[in-house]
Parts: C-alpha cells; structure tokens; sequence
C-alpha cells in the first residue's frame, strides 16, 4: 500500500514539474517607447487629439465618437512573455503582437486569447511582446508606431529591459540583434503596415501573419518582398477579409511572387500562404480556435527559418 502511494504521488509530482516547465514568465512593464501616450508631431497635417473639452484631450472615432486620451491613449505598457524553452541564442525570435480593436493586454492578449501560452506550446525559441495600443477602444490607430524609425527603438527598448529583468547580458545581446514576426490580429494591420512602412527594422523583419487582420494597405505587405525577399508572409482570413486579400494576390502576381492557398507544412524564408477559412469561423474567437483550437501555435509550430523555399 505505501509503495502504490509513493508511485502515485511520484508520478503526480512528476507531472506537476513537467506542467510547470511549460509556463511562461508573464510580465506587464511600463516602457519609454510605446505606441501611446501620444505626443502630436510637428510634421502633423491633422492633429491626432482633435477636440479638447474642460482642459482633457480626445480623438474623434469614425465609429466610435469621441475618445479621451486619459483613458484611451495612456497607457504605456508592454506585456512581455518568455517561454520556459527560451534561450538567447543567435536564432532566437522576437515575436510582436499587435492586437485588435476592443482589447486590453490582461483580458484579451493573456487571458482570453492565451497568446502567451500559445507561444509557448509552439515550442519556438521566441519571446512575445505586446504593447496596448487604444485600450479597449473601436481605434486602430498605430500611434507612434507610425513615425519614422520609432518601431526600431521600441526593439532596443525591448532587449534592454529583458536583459534587465532576466540580470543576465545575453539577453539583451541576442535580443538586440534577433529576428522579428510581426502577427496582427484584425484592427492591428494598420499597426502592421506602419511597421513596415516607417518601422526602420525592416531588414530584421522574418515574417508577417495576419489573423483576419488584412482590411486595407495591400501594397505595404506586397512591397514587404521588395525591401526583404527572405521575408514570409502569411494570411488567414475570414470572408469580411476575402477582398482585401484578392487585392493583395493580385499585386503578387503582377510582381511574379508565387504564393500557395494552403497552411504550409513548413514556414520557410520567401514563403507566401493565403488561408481563406469556413464561414463557421468567428472573427472575434478566431485566436481561441479556428482551424485549429489554438491556431497561432500551430503556425509558430511550423516556422523553420534556416530553409528556403523552393518551388
């Protein structure tokens, strides 16, 4: 009798050991360099804050009405998730999410999306960055990060404050010098597009996925393959979508990019994937389960970075 409660509660404790190795050190840290708090640059046409009542600042929404710049475009934190797995080394990733409309960092990011244990479940040696952009708003305004190299230092910022969390240089060189994916969901193409268009890190750029986020800028994701042909991109989409993506295949194809209508088994350098999903698929559960229960980690699942495509 007391060898089976051993063995029990060994085999318990082994499990609970091996469930606790796949956690994810989760964190929300303040940065310098964020999409907001907002400042109006000098080159400005249009003033992003366009109506100021009693001495608070507010953006006009075109869906929305107005929303206040205290409690919409304030926030400056950046949720950071480091896989149990992860390890600095000159192939690890840097995976940022940009989120989509309506959401905030703990409720949507973490905890109802699981985007963290996504990450970490694809076993890819990546970190994950998301930083809040309008909070819990119907914007998808970029914010800062659509001016000129801004998206360049808030990858500095990032390796600088992962070294500084984890105490350990390493960090913060391999951070300094790894690979980015830029995965949008929804609303946070247009955060997307500013990346690449004004970013200044385009030449560490690996790849894009988009997760139903491809409404509109279809030339900027084309001209991806322009300034970095080892870039892939990849595009789920569901039929609110479909336009936007037909746009951007043909663009493709006048360009004589070659692009596959299928999940790839492997994600490869110059790999092009349009994934057009069943009518089944709701927009808004899309990240918590599509063709899959948690579709993001089977795409990290599949990225191989030191192949290329062949065709």
């Amino acid at each position: 009798m007391r060898y089976k409660l051993s063995h029990y509660l060994a085999t318990f404790l082994f499990f609970v050991c091996l469930n606790a190795s796949a956690l994810a050190q989760t964190t929300l840290i303040k940065f310098q360099h964020t999409p907001f708090p907002y400042q109006e640059s000098t080159n400005s046409e249009k003033p992003f804050f366009d109506v100021t009542e009693q001495g608070r600042r507010g953006h006009k929404s075109s869906r929305a009405g107005i929303y206040w710049e205290d409690e919409t475009y304030s926030d400056n934190r950046v949720l950071i998730s480091i896989p149990s797995q992860f390890r600095p080394t000159k192939s690890a990733l840097i995976i940022v999410y940009l989120h989509g409309n309506m959401a905030t960092l703990e409720r949507d990011v973490r905890d109802r999306q699981q985007i963290p244990s996504q990450l970490s479940e694809s076993g890819l040696n990546a970190i994950l960055v998301a930083p809040q952009f309008a909070l819990d708003a119907l914007d998808s305004s970029p914010g800062h990060f659509a001016d000129p190299n801004y998206f360049k230092k808030f990858l500095n910022e990032v390796a600088v404050r992962v070294g500084q969390s984890k105490k350990n240089r390493a960090y913060a060189a391999s951070l300094k010098q790894a690979k980015v994916i830029v995965v949008a969901y929804s609303g946070g193409y247009q955060a997307a597009a500013a990346i690449l268009e004004n970013g200044g890190a385009n030449n560490r750029i690996a790849g894009v996925i988009l997760l139903d986020a491809l409404y509109g800028r279809e030339q900027t994701f084309a001209n991806l393959f322009t300034t970095n042909p080892g870039s892939f991109l990849l595009s789920s989409f569901t039929e609110a979508a479909r336009t936007p993506n037909e746009n951007l295949k043909a663009i493709l194809q006048t360009n004589s990019k070659n692009y596959t209508e299928a999940l790839p088994e492997k994600i490869v350098p110059g790999n092009i994937s349009f994934i057009s999903l069943g009518p089944d698929v709701d927009h808004y559960t899309l990240l918590e389960g599509s063709w899959i229960d948690k579709p993001l980690t089977d795409i990290l699942r599949r990225i191989e970075l030191r192949k290329k495509i062949s065709f």
